[in-house]
């Protein structure tokens, strides 16, 4: 008993500082964001701001647009990644060199991301060059319903890499044994997939979901540099408000929408952690 006591409280040393870190830096500012949105000028008002902004035409917008790109942008980057993870581990061996290089476009700056695309989207470059050679019209993808497309096109292309490094590793753990047995019994290969990988890499799946969703709200960052501050309506995402509102120096619509946005990842996450957990492979 006294040494695993003396194992708890080594351990709790060692997490100290990570625990006061997410203390000071997380949980206080939210506890601090959540009174600021009961109150407007001093005044407790109680939940009247969540109410005004569930009433704000551009918080709806933001919102819609946010959730819009959740549910495109998610689902397929994670398709994407898992059949280009399928059809690496095909393979019996791959380089390291082009593991690595996967990984490119997640550390690529974001100055220098937003020059590529505003050369391959902007009204003359070279994608509507390449619609006005074959007789199409231009498309005006940054004032159009097109924006969206283009922004999940580079959400894809920056985070697709990295998700398939994840589902690499979680595909290699699992036995071959299995996939062995499955087949004598004469399981095809959409059986094989349906019924033993996909179910064996849940966890990894679900660690590449939460990955996902937390990059999913730093896309931002190129929405920003895209279009500045009011972009227009297909891509005002939650961040824009957020973001608008602590230049205007609007604390209590800042803080609710924060508390709400939060709230927005919190049950997206815990409806997704219930869905693992009920179809996950337990030994």
């Amino acid at each position: 008993m006294k040494r695993k006591r003396k194992e708890y409280i080594v351990a709790l040393l060692f997490i100290l500082p990570s625990l006061l870190g997410i203390m000071f830096f997380y949980i206080v500012p939210y506890i601090i964001s959540f009174i600021k949105s009961l109150y407007a000028s001093n005044t407790f008002v109680g939940f009247n701001n969540y109410i005004d902004l569930l009433n704000n035409d551009i918080f709806l917008l933001a919102l819609k647009n946010t959730a819009v790109f959740t549910i495109i942008a998610i689902p397929l980057l994670m398709v994407v990644s898992f059949l280009i993870a399928l059809f690496l581990n095909s393979f019996n061996s791959i380089s390291s060199f082009f593991r690595s290089s996967l990984l490119i476009p997640v550390v690529v700056p974001v100055a220098s991301l937003i020059c590529v695309w505003q050369l391959l989207f902007d009204d003359y470059g070279a994608v509507n060059g390449l619609l006005n050679s074959l007789g199409l019209n231009a498309v005006e993808f940054f004032n159009s319903e097109y924006s969206m497309v283009m922004i999940v096109l580079i959400y894809v292309w920056k985070y697709c890499g990295f998700c398939v490094v994840l589902f690499t590793a979680g595909l290699a753990n699992v036995p071959q044994s299995l996939y062995e047995s499955a087949k004598l019994d004469g399981a095809n290969s959409f059986k094989l997939i349906t019924q033993i990988t996909i179910p064996m890499i849940t966890p990894t799946t679900f660690f590449v979901f939460l990955m996902e969703i937390i990059y999913s709200f730093k896309v931002f960052r190129e929405v920003f540099a895209l279009f500045g501050d009011y972009p227009n309506k297909n891509v005002y995402f939650l961040q824009n408000f957020i973001n608008n509102n602590y230049y205007n120096l609007n604390y209590p619509r800042l803080s609710s929408a924060s508390v709400i946005l939060s709230v927005f990842i919190i049950l997206l996450l815990l409806a997704f952690f219930i869905f693992e957990r009920k179809h996950s492979v337990t030994d």
